[in-house]
């Protein structure tokens, strides 16, 4: 529905203005006050659902010279609100002007909601017009059809529908399978894991291999008198502490010279020289010369030769030893044996 009214206004203040068009330099001041406030209404559209959009637009045709106040919006306590702010617009003509307040709205209650606007003020030359819209109102619609009768609601849903099928069965069979072999997998490296801290069955054979690594570096050819003087010192305390003394593979230089002193099968002059000239090098950095360090170097592998010849020589003989009584004692037995025999 269009709605369309024209009315003449009482004079009331109000606040929010459009500025009117500026009058022509040739027309006479006089020719705007012959010309008639008229007000207009329409809103677009006058049936509406529940929230929809509709546009109100209020229209007041004055003098060009004229202000109009046009309200900030609909009535607050009523079913209708903005959606946005009102939008002005000016439409100058010859002698008057049509100024326009468009409005956003929409309605929340069913029925017919009433629009209420408070009037505009139109502001002349030196006198001030009211200017009311009227009673404006919407039809508001239900969105649902206006037959629901036919309509059968659905059933409630259980809160857990849980479908009936094989599947979780084989889902947590398949589940503790592979658990199990992934702990079997875990089990079996777990047992055949390296043993890094584990010894080497023998030390004598690391130390030859690590000499002969060394000797491949060729660090006397290259300068690094004091580094193989070091590292030759260290494969050798390296042999010392696995073959002889496990528990001193931290001590210092006096210290394992101090734990090596009552074993015989230790050349114990040479040692503390090898020791004492490595500590030279490696924190005191005194320089040798490639002949004097290769000298050195021999002489820890002549110590780690000696040590081992003599640990053989050792074990040969307590093995020896162990042996002696128990072939006396079958040697023994065997003569009591012929002795009753006989």
């Amino acid at each position: 529905m269009r709605a369309l009214a024209y009315a003449m206004v009482l004079l009331i203040p109000f606040a929010g203005s459009v500025p009117a068009a500026s009058a022509q330099a040739a027309s006479p001041p006089a020719a705007a006050a012959h010309v008639a406030v008229q007000a207009g209404v329409r809103i677009a559209p006058d049936t509406v659902r529940v929230g929809q959009p509709f546009l109100v637009i209020l229209r007041v045709r004055a003098a060009r010279t004229a202000t109009v106040v046009f309200p900030a919006g609909p009535d607050s306590g009523g079913a209708v609100e903005a959606l946005d702010p009102r939008a002005l617009s000016t439409a100058p003509g010859a002698s008057s002007a049509d100024f326009t307040a468009t409005y956003r709205l929409a309605a929340w209650d069913l029925g017919r909601q009433n629009v209420t606007f408070v009037p505009a003020l139109v502001r002349g030359d030196g006198a001030d017009e009211s200017v009311s819209f009227g009673n404006l109102a919407v039809l508001v619609t239900p969105i649902t059809p206006a037959d629901a009768a036919h309509r059968v609601p659905r059933a409630a849903r259980a809160l857990f529908a849980l479908p009936r099928s094989w599947w979780p069965a084989w889902e947590i069979a398949a589940a503790a399978l592979a658990i199990l072999l992934i702990l079997w997998l875990i089990a079996r490296w777990w047992r055949r894991r390296p043993r890094h801290d584990a010894q080497a069955a023998n030390p004598y054979a690391d130390a030859t291999r690590d000499f002969g690594a060394l000797e491949r570096l060729g660090l006397l050819d290259a300068g690094e008198s004091g580094r193989y003087v070091a590292l030759s010192t260290g494969i050798m305390r390296a042999y010392l502490v696995r073959r002889l003394a496990p528990a001193a593979i931290a001590f210092t230089s006096a210290e394992l010279i101090a734990a090596l002193a009552e074993d015989r099968r230790v050349p114990r002059a040479r040692l503390e020289a090898l020791l004492v000239e490595s500590d030279r090098v490696k924190f005191a950095r005194e320089t040798l010369s490639a002949a004097e360090a290769r000298a050195l170097g021999a002489d820890a592998r002549r110590v780690v030769e000696e040590v081992e010849q003599r640990v053989a020589a050792a074990e040969a003989a307590a093995a020896e030893a162990a042996a002696t009584p128990a072939a006396a004692s079958r040697r023994n037995s065997a003569s009591d044996t012929r002795g009753h025999a006989a």
